[in-house]
């Protein structure tokens, strides 16, 4: 009796996939590498749309719309990729963020030194008597780890004291990450490379403040 079940085994070559590679000219006479894996992935695509044309005007349509969902899938993981940061250091060996919080703009630059800041030719201290508005500026050196490494220099305009305290703190998050992009993800967790978009809503017309209605009396 036959075996059925038997399968004929022929000549093949076994080698492994890197010399199955395949190298194609293109038009110019410059030579293409061609991945293994790759040119599967291509043959299998042809496979799986050969049967969607079959000459018509709906098959043609059918076939573009596939290929263009394809594309604009393959340009959304592209667009999802997290971006090359590197490092942007001018001639002086400066780093340069600006920052903004309510009506305050403030323009940061750091470099390497023994943790002088001056905001508006004044020093730190001097300039922020609060200590609230001081930690609400080194924030971006505690989160990175960087505490008197940097000396800043700060010109700031604009708003209150609050306000320009967080437009520094904000450049100054800025200017840490151009000097170091490794910087970033820890004080992204914090929160500091995010501008603050609050703001005092204006006064309505009728009304004593933003909201508050005048008082009423009956009589």
């Amino acid at each position: 009796m036959l075996r059925i079940h038997a399968v004929s085994l022929y000549q093949a070559d076994y080698n492994d996939d890197e010399d199955d590679a395949q190298w194609k000219d293109e038009p110019e006479g410059e030579q293409t590498y061609l991945d293994p894996m790759d040119r599967r992935k291509a043959e299998e695509e042809e496979e799986a749309t050969w049967w969607l044309y079959d000459g018509t005007q709906e098959s043609r349509e059918a076939l573009e719309a596939m290929r263009a969902k394809e594309a604009q899938k393959k340009r959304w993981i592209k667009n999802a990729r997290a971006p090359v940061r590197v490092s942007e250091i001018d001639e002086r060996g400066r780093a340069y963020g600006r920052g903004s919080r309510k009506t305050a703009q403030a323009r940061v630059w750091i470099q390497p030194g023994e943790g002088e800041i001056v905001v508006n030719r004044k020093d730190f201290v001097t300039y922020f008597p609060r200590e609230s508005d001081r930690d609400h500026v080194l924030g971006p050196f505690v989160a990175s780890q960087t505490c008197g490494q940097f000396d800043v220099t700060a010109i700031v305009k604009g708003g209150g004291l609050t306000g320009q305290a967080g437009a520094i703190r904000l450049g100054l998050a800025r200017a840490l990450e151009k000097y170091n992009p490794d910087y970033r993800p820890p004080m992204k967790r914090q929160g500091f490379m995010t501008r603050d978009p609050r703001k005092v809503e204006r006064k309505k017309v009728g009304r004593v403040k933003a909201r508050k209605s005048p008082q009423w009396v009956r009589r």
